[in-house]
C-alpha cells in the first residue's frame, strides 16, 4: 500500500515535518510492508517557510528588525535566488506568538519589522516577494510595513504619525515622495486563506481584533481607522481595497499590500499544493492520511485541509484524518472520501501535557493506524 502522509503542524507542539515522520515511523513499525511518503504541509502562517525550503529550497536570510512594539529581534525570510524569490512570512517579525499574552494589544502593534524584511530583500535584488499573512498581532491596515518602505502617514497638522493602529483614525494625508523605487519593479503576491474584507462588521478588527488584545471600544476604533485609510486609497492610488477577498488578512496587510505595493492576492493553500506538487502525488497514491492540530468547522472552509482533501477526492484517493482535538464531527461525516477520523488524545489530558506527549501520542497513533491497515 502507497501512503501519503500529509500534515499540518500541531500548533505550539509539533512542526509538520515532525508529524508526517512520527506518523510514518509508527505506521511502519506495524504495518513494514507500506510505502509511506512524508510530505509536510503549511497553511502561510507559522513553519511555511520550512516547509516551503523542503520543496523550494533556498537559503533562509537573517535580519535584524523590530518585532510589533518595535523592539529588536532577529528574523528570517526564505531567498530563492535562481528565481531572485523572497518569501517573507510575516509572523516571523510581526506575529502573535512573539509577545506574551499581556503585551497583545492591536492598537499598539505595527507591521513595520515585516516591512524591514521586505526591504532587506529588495536589497538583495528581489524579482518576485510572495507574504504569507498567517498569525499575526497586528491590525495596522500595512501601514508599519508601508513606513520601514518609505511611506509617511500625516495628521491634519502634516505630522508624522507613528505606525500602529490607534493611529489609523487620524491619518489625514498619505507622503509617497520617499519610497524606494525599486518597488515598481517586484511582483508582489500575498499568500492567505482569509477572505475578510478590509472593515465592517466582518473585517479585520471586528473578526480578529479582541484575539490580538483589542477590547469592545478597541475594536470600533481600529475598524474605524481601517475604513479612514480605505478611503485615502482610493484618494491616493484609485484603489478600492474594500471587497477584495483577503483584504483583511493579516490585520488589513492584505488590502495595505494591494494599495501600497500593487500586490495580489492569492489562496495560501493553491499556492503550497501547487508548489508541493501534490496532484502529482495523489495519482500514485493509495490512502492520503492528513491532518492539523484542531480540525473544526474552519478546516472546511476553504482552507488547507478542505483543499487537500478535495483534490483527493478527484483522484479517488480516500482519506483518514489525523488531529489533537476534534470538533463539528458532523462536517467531519458529509466528506464523502474521509474513511476515518481520529484525534491522537486516548484520555482526558490538560493542553501542557499533550502538548509534551505529542510526539509519543503521534507514533503510537501511528502504531494502531499501520496495524489495521496491514488487515486491508
Amino acid at each position: 500500500m502507497k501512503i501519503l502522509i500529509a500534515t499540518d503542524k500541531f500548533k505550539d507542539s509539533q512542526t509538520a515535518q515532525q508529524i508526517c515522520e512520527g506518523l510514518k515511523k509508527g505506521i511502519q513499525k506495524t504495518f513494514p510492508a507500506s510505502v509511506c511518503e512524508s510530505l509536510p504541509l503549511a497553511d502561510g502562517g507559522e513553519g511555511t517557510l520550512e516547509t516551503l525550503q523542503l520543496v523550494l529550497g533556498g537559503q533562509f536570510v537573517d535580519c535584524q528588525v523590530n518585532d510589533p512594539l518595535f523592539r529588536p529581534i532577529t528574523a528570517q525570510y526564505l531567498w530563492i535566488e535562481k528565481t531572485k524569490t523572497a518569501i517573507v512570512e510575516m509572523a516571523r517579525a510581526s506575529g502573535i506568538e512573539l509577545l506574551k499574552k499581556s503585551e497583545r494589544n492591536a492598537l499598539k502593534t505595527s507591521t513595520f519589522g515585516t516591512g524591514e524584511l521586505i526591504f532587506d530583500a529588495i536589497k538583495k535584488g528581489a524579482k518576485k516577494i510572495v507574504l504569507t499573512v498567517g498569525g499575526s498581532a497586528t491590525n495596522d491596515g500595512g501601514i508599519g510595513m508601508a513606513s520601514a518602505l518609505g511611506y509617511q502617514f500625516l495628521d491634519e497638522n502634516n505630522n508624522p504619525l507613528k505606525p500602529i493602529g490607534e493611529n489609523l483614525i487620524k491619518i489625514e494625508s498619505i507622503d509617497k515622495s520617499l519610497i524606494n523605487n525599486n518597488l515598481q519593479n517586484i511582483k508582489f503576491t500575498v499568500a492567505t486563506d482569509v477572505t475578510n474584507p478590509f472593515y465592517g462588521k466582518n473585517g479585520a478588527a471586528h473578526i480578529f481584533g479582541r484575539q490580538k488584545g483589542a477590547d469592545d471600544l478597541g475594536i470600533d476604533l481600529l475598524d474605524k481607522g481601517l475604513e479612514n485609510l480605505a478611503n485615502l486609497f482610493q484618494k491616493t492610488f484609485q484603489k478600492d481595497v474594500q471587497d477584495s477577498a483577503g483584504s483583511g488578512a493579516g490585520g488589513g496587510i492584505g488590502g495595505g499590500a494591494i494599495a501600497f505595493l500593487d500586490a495580489q492576492i492569492c489562496s495560501a493553500a493553491d499556492w503550497i499544493l501547487e508548489i508541493t506538487n501534490v496532484s502529482e502525488k495523489l495519482k500514485n497514491t493509495d490512502l492520503l492520511i492528513t491532518g492539523e492540530g484542531k480540525i473544526d468547522i474552519q478546516s472546511w472552509q476553504g482552507k488547507l485541509i478542505s483543499r487537500l482533501v478535495h483534490l483527493a477526492k478527484i483522484n479517488n484517493v480516500p482519506v483518514i484524518l489525523v488531529c489533537g482535538t476534534m470538533q463539528d464531527i458532523e462536517q467531519i461525516i458529509e466528506q464523502e472520501n474521509v474513511m476515518y477520523a481520529v484525534s491522537i488524545l486516548n484520555e482526558p489530558i490538560s493542553l501542557e501535557n499533550a502538548i509534551a506527549q505529542t510526539a509519543q501520542l503521534i507514533e503510537y497513533q501511528g502504531n494502531l493506524l499501520g496495524k489495521i491497515l496491514s488487515k486491508m
